[in-house]
């Protein structure tokens, strides 16, 4: 991604922050936990989960449902004024169908869908900091 040190902040409870977390772990960005030691910053200003019925059957009941998940953020850097990356919102969804035979099971696949919505956000926000950070050149000076 470019950035030596980077801290993640979240305005309220995240999922998104445990797999953006699990990522930079293994790449060369170092997680801090102070926004005065990096070189940028990292705000997740909120997160949300929906659940809607996408299609009714004949009869009128539910066939299945959308997944919705949103995380919106920004990357700020110390002494600019304006966010690197202003205030974005990334979003996914996935459909599950409903059944009335199996309701447990369907609860465990609406939970692995919304991790594999949580890991593709992750995913897509930390290449979306790279790419700002390759074009935002001279923007991130390295502290001394």
């Amino acid at each position: 991604m470019g950035l030596r040190t980077l801290p993640l902040v979240a305005h309220g409870p995240s999922t998104v922050i445990v797999d953006l977390k699990r990522i930079l772990a293994t790449s060369s960005t170092r997680l801090v936990g102070s926004e005065k030691e990096a070189e940028a910053t990292l705000r997740l200003l909120s997160e949300s989960r929906d659940k809607v019925v996408h299609t009714i059957t004949g009869s009128g009941r539910v066939y299945d449902f959308e997944l919705r998940l949103a995380v919106s953020y920004q990357l700020t850097v110390p002494g600019r004024e304006e966010p690197v990356i202003a205030p974005t919102t990334v979003s996914a969804t996935r459909l599950i169908t409903y059944s009335e035979a199996a309701p447990t099971a369907k609860e465990a696949e609406e939970q692995l869908l919304y991790k594999d919505m949580q890991a593709d956000l992750a995913g897509r926000i930390l290449r979306q900091l790279a790419v700002a950070r390759r074009e935002s050149s001279g923007v991130f000076t390295p502290r001394r």
